[in-house]
Order: C-alpha cells, then structure tokens, then sequence
C-alpha cells in the first residue's frame, strides 16, 4: 500500500502594513523620542506618608497613638495614602536568612511580610474611620476606588519585587526598601505630595541617631528622584513631634525638603 504524495498547500504572499513600527522595537529609542508627551498624573490630589518602621512603629504605643490620632485629624482635609515599613524584626529575620544563605529575592519576601504586619496594626487603629489595609496587588488598580469610598488607606511600603527582586552589587541584602518602594508608589500616581515620617529632625551632615554619615532615607531615594517623572521633591519630618506631619501637608517647610535636580 502506498501513501499518496502531499498536496502542496496554497501559497499566500506576505504582506506588510505601512506603519511607522515596521521592523521595529519599542525599545528603539529614537523610535520612541518622536512620540515622546509628559506622564499624566493619576491622583494629582494624593498625599504619601511614610511611617518607618523603627523609627515610629517600633516604639510602641507612645509614638504609634499621636501620629495615628494626626493622621486621622488630616483625613478630612487630605486623602493619604499610608505607607509603612518593617522594623527590627526584619533585621533579625534578614539576620537569619543570610545565615542560611537565602537569595535576594527571598529576603525581600521576608522583609515586606513585616512591613505588612505593621499596615495591618495601623489600619486597625484608624479602622473607625474606615481606614483598611490594602496589599499590594489591590493599591496598584484599585487604590482611586477605595479612595472614594474612604479618605484614606494603609498599604505596605515595601517595593513588591518579591523574588524578581534586583540583586545588589554587594551583598544579599534587597536594594530596594520601604523608602524607595513608597517614592516609587508615589511617583506612579504623581502624588502632590511624599513625606517620610522619621525619628530625627532632616538630613544632617551625619545622622543623630547613629554615628556615621548615613540619611534617614534609604540612599536609594536619591538615585530614584533623578529618573522620576512626577514627584521631584520628598520631606522628612520628625513624626514624633506633633503637628510635623500636618504642617508637612499645608506645604509648610518643617524638616528636610529634597529636591531633584535635573537630570543628566
């Protein structure tokens, strides 16, 4: 028995569609630069606070009860979008995983679960105004919604790269931390406005609260405001002093003011 030899099938011409994309990539620059138009700001009305870890939560009811009784005294004036960050539980948490030789992106999974601990302690404090917690995947789609229905929501800080985290040129330990997570969040929305709630003054040729010449914000925020495209300038206040915060908001000059310059 034989088989019967295959039929040819029908033969169609290749067509092209006249188009400014043909036999190109979006990742051609000088493609791109034509079309090139200012980002829209998305909640040109929103207003980020950042609570560190550390520097407020960590201490308990004393500084946490305060900034919780400002904030919600704010709400009726501004819509917020709180952020918060993990502690010194972290650092022993990262303690031990770098002990057990755990990657990055672990880390940063472990790091940002505390961080959420600390969302959901605040939201529950302001959950008579209510306030939730929203984790991430719901703060990036669906933040304007809940924003209506409330003055204000409670998030984690921490930069959802999770496992896809970047690795850092020393070390294990994640590059990106509650404070550029928070600038990024606020950058992506065009926030009017960033202020990171510390436990020192501002900036000082070195930090008060060790010895050496670290910011009170993650040096990675720096990096960061010379490539965004809305916020162009953060504040840091002492958040253990009442009334910082809300003045902060009014656009008042309370603290460190840092600004952008312009880009290279």
């Amino acid at each position: 028995m034989t088989t019967p030899p295959s039929q040819p099938g029908p033969s169609f011409a290749a067509k092209d569609v006249p188009s400014a994309l043909m036999r190109q990539t979006l990742l051609d620059r000088e493609l791109v630069r034509p079309i090139d138009r200012p980002v829209v700001r998305l909640m040109p009305w929103l207003n980020v606070v950042v609570l560190g870890g550390r520097s407020i939560i960590d201490r308990g009811r004393d500084a946490v009860g305060p900034v919780v009784d400002e904030l919600r005294a704010l709400m009726p004036e501004h819509r917020l979008l709180i952020l918060t960050g993990p502690g010194i539980r972290a650092r022993h948490v990262l303690s031990v995983g770098l002990d057990l030789g755990l990657p990055t992106g672990v880390l940063a999974g472990l790091a940002s679960t505390e961080a959420e601990q600390n969302g959901h302690l605040v939201a529950a404090l302001l959950a008579a105004e209510g306030v939730s917690y929203l984790p991430h995947t719901t703060v990036a789609h669906q933040l304007a919604v809940h924003l209506s229905a409330s003055r204000a929501v409670v998030s984690n800080g921490y930069p959802p790269y999770g496992l896809y985290e970047f690795p850092p040129e020393v070390g294990r330990i994640p590059p990106h931390r509650t404070d550029s997570g928070a600038f990024l969040l606020a950058d992506a929305y065009g926030a009017a406005r960033t202020v990171y709630a510390k436990d020192v003054d501002g900036v000082f040729t070195t930090d008060p609260a060790v010895e050496g010449g670290t910011l009170p914000v993650d040096a990675m925020v720096l990096e960061l405001m010379g490539r965004a495209k809305n916020v162009r300038e953060i504040q840091i206040v002492n958040g253990l002093v009442p009334g910082n915060i809300t003045r902060a908001l009014r656009g008042e000059h309370v603290g460190t003011i840092i600004h952008a310059g312009p880009i290279p």
